[in-house]
């Protein structure tokens, strides 16, 4: 590890688009290529850690950011659109002093970065996909609206915070170190809390509605071809295994340039699962990236 290097993030307020985000900034030397980690719908910056303490090392500047809603950001009741949440990321940007990042989003996250990268042309250094961000939601989700928004729609629940940590630790997918103080901090910020102690999802049923129906209209098969930067997609190969190499398959049509490094045995949170894995590839990546430049 570079001995300039602080052995903890920073975390910190940032303006996005009338909202204040919270971003967790690694740091590094004034150098370093930024790597913005985006996470995905319900989820938040922490279940970067593992990743991004390793691209810290590696001597890459890590940012990872709470989405609006999300984790420690604020959550008005609209703007879950991808013109805002875009928005709200070229705010972030800015206010972190980052120009031409690395940006690799997690699900939702690459949809999110997907959308950014194809309206900057030119301002992004590299596109990283994990699991997300490349294949139209109509054709996973399901053609009919109403379809793909119950398929979609998020559990309901209001349970004592004990409860709700034992029950996510057992969903947990196969390998996560639960000894890691990262993953039970990552669990416990999806969740907002009463003064009776009773867990509720952070992020309201309403909101996550607004960007179920952002996803659905969002063109990825339109998007993909009008990236300018090196594109890399890093698809999990444990869930959906024929539907997901289909859709593989097809943006690496729309972009013949693409690299992909799939995660065989990873479910769909490969940054929680395979924290090492994911950060080598982002490295190899970043390498790449600045080669070019």
């Amino acid at each position: 590890m570079h001995a300039t290097l602080p052995a903890m993030p920073t975390d910190r307020p940032v303006r996005g688009d009338g909202v204040t985000l919270h971003a967790r900034d690694w740091g590094g030397e004034a150098s370093a290529l930024a790597v913005v980690l985006l996470h995905g719908l319900s989820s938040n910056a922490r279940i970067w850690d593992g990743v991004a303490r390793r691209l810290a090392a590696a001597g890459l500047r890590p940012v990872a950011l709470d989405q609006r809603g999300h984790g420690e950001s604020e959550q008005p009741d609209s703007g879950y659109d991808f013109a805002t949440v875009t928005s709200d990321l070229g705010h972030a940007l800015g206010a972190l002093g980052i120009r031409r990042p690395l940006l690799a989003g997690h699900s939702w996250g690459g949809n999110v970065a997907l959308q950014y990268a194809a309206g900057h042309p030119g301002g992004v250094a590299g596109l990283a996909l994990v699991d997300g961000g490349f294949v139209d939601a109509a054709d996973w989700a399901g053609s009919d609206r109403a379809a793909a928004r119950k398929r979609m729609e998020p559990p309901r629940f209001a349970v004592p915070l004990s409860a709700w940590l034992d029950g996510a630790r057992r969903w947990l997918p196969p390998g996560v170190d639960q000894a890691e103080p990262w993953v039970r901090e990552f669990l416990r910020a999806g969740v907002e809390v009463d003064g009776d102690g009773i867990a509720r999802a952070r992020f309201h049923f309403d909101n996550h509605m607004q960007v179920v129906d952002a996803l659905y209209d969002q063109p990825v098969s339109r998007l993909l071809p009008e990236v300018t930067c090196p594109v890399l997609l890093c698809p999990a190969g444990g869930q959906r295994g024929s539907d997901k190499r289909a859709a593989v398959e097809r943006a690496q049509r729309l972009r013949p340039d693409a690299r992909v490094t799939w995660f065989e045995d990873s479910m769909h949170d490969i940054p929680l699962q395979h924290p090492a894995e994911l950060a080598d590839a982002l490295i190899r990546f970043a390498a790449e990236v600045r080669g070019r430049g």
